[in-house]
C-alpha cells in the first residue's frame, strides 16, 4: 500500500483517488458540491479489526509481535523426585503452516542505528524473515534414574502469544491542505487479562500515510511500545533526540486485571491528510476495549464532516 489516500477511497469504489484528481473529477462530473465528491474528500476516523471485510484488512498479518514476547520468567521452579530444582525455560520456535513449512513475512530493513534503509527511489527496503514464537516451559516432576526404574514423568505448561490487530483510518482532503498535529493522537484502552504471565508485551505500529498531494509519506522511525505487566517500572519512550517524523507507542507499567490507557504518538509531523495505522498486540495477554482520537488530532477528527468519529469494541 504505497498511497493510502487511494486505498481508503477505493473502499467506496470511487474513481477519483487522490487530491490531485479532485479538480478534473469535479469538472467532468459537473457537480461541484455533490454528495459523491464530498465522500471522496472526507472519511471520519474509524477503528476496525482484521476481520472487517474491506481492502485494508489484507495487511492484518503484516507484523509479527511474537518474538521475545513475553520476556518475564516465572518466579517459581519445580523439583524432580530427587529434590533437585528443575528451572523454567523458554524456547524460540518457528511458526509453521498446515504443511509444516516455516511461515515468512516481509520485514523492513534497518541499519545499525535503527533507521529504515531505503532504495534509490526512497522507498523502504524489505526482506523475508521467518515468523517465530516464544514458548515458555516450566520445570517438570521427573523420576531420578538413580532412585527408580520407572519411566520419566513430566508436567509441562506453556504460554504462546497470539497476534491481533486494529486499524485506525482517517481521510480529510476537503480543505486542500495538510494537517499538522503533534503528540498523542490515538487513545486505546486495553484490559490486562487476569491470568497472563508477568513480563513485557510489545505494541507494534505499522503506519501508512499520505499528504495532500496524494503522495505516500514515510516516517523516519516507527518505535514499538511496551506494556510491562507486574514486572517493575518502565521508562517512557525517549524521542527527544529525533529530528525526523517518528511514530511511537507508549511504555506502560501495570498489573494483571488493570484497564490501561495506551497512546500512539507522532513527532515532527510533516503534514498529513490521510492515514491507515495498524497497531498489533498479544490478545492472549490483552483485551482490546476501544480506541478514539486524542490530543491535537481530536478536534481535527471531530471536524470531519462526513459521519462521526467511530469507536470499536471487541
Amino acid at each position: 500500500m504505497k498511497n493510502i489516500t487511494k486505498k481508503i477511497i477505493a473502499i467506496f469504489s470511487v474513481v477519483c483517488v487522490a487530491a490531485s484528481c479532485l479538480a478534473s473529477c469535479s469538472s467532468s462530473d459537473k457537480k461541484s458540491e455533490s454528495s459523491d465528491e464530498t465522500a471522496i474528500k472526507q472519511y471520519a476516523l474509524e477503528i476496525g479489526s482484521a476481520d472487517d471485510a474491506n481492502p485494508i484488512t489484507q495487511d492484518k498479518n503484516k507484523v509479527d509481535i511474537d518474538a521475545e514476547d513475553p520476556t518475564g520468567a516465572s518466579s517459581e521452579s519445580s523439583t524432580n523426585a530427587s529434590g533437585a530444582a528443575v528451572e523454567d525455560t523458554t524456547e524460540i520456535q518457528d511458526v509453521t503452516d498446515a504443511n509444516g513449512e516455516p511461515v515468512t513475512e516481509a520485514a523492513t530493513v534497518t541499519d545499525a542505528s535503527g533507521a529504515t534503509v531505503t532504495d534509490k527511489a526512497g522507498k523502504p527496503v524489505t526482506e523475508m524473515v521467518k515468523v517465530t514464537t516464544v514458548v515458555k516451559k516450566s520445570g517438570g516432576t521427573s523420576a531420578s534414574s538413580a532412585n527408580t526404574d520407572t519411566a520419566t514423568q513430566s508436567n509441562e505448561s506453556s504460554y504462546t502469544s497470539k497476534q491481533d490487530g486494529r486499524y485506525a483510518m482517517w481521510l480529510d482532503i476537503s480543505k486542500d491542505e495538510n494537517f499538522f498535529f503533534e503528540g498523542d493522537f490515538l487513545h486505546v484502552k486495553f484490559k490486562v487479562k487476569d491470568d497472563v504471565p508477568d513480563g513485557d508485551y510489545k505494541i507494534k505500529i505499522s503506519p501508512d500515510l499520505s499528504d495532500v498531494a496524494g503522495k505516500a509519506v514515510y516516517p523516519s522511525k516507527v518505535l514499538e511500545g511496551t506494556i510491562r505487566i507486574n514486572n517493575g517500572s518502565i521508562e517512557p519512550v525517549d524521542v527527544s533526540g529525533e529530528t525526523g517524523m517518528v511514530f511511537y507507542g507508549d511504555n506502560v507499567a501495570c498489573k494483571q486485571g488493570d484497564v490501561i490507557d495506551y497512546y500512539i504518538n507522532i513527532k515532527n509531523n510533516t503534514g498529513l491528510v490521510a492515514f491507515v495505522i495498524w497497531f498489533y498486540f498479544d490478545s492472549n495477554a490483552l483485551d482490546f476495549i476501544s480506541a478514539e482520537a486524542s490530543g491535537e488530532f481530536e478536534e481535527i477528527a471531530r471536524n470531519t464532516e462526513i459521519g462521526s468519529a467511530k469507536k470499536a469494541a471487541e
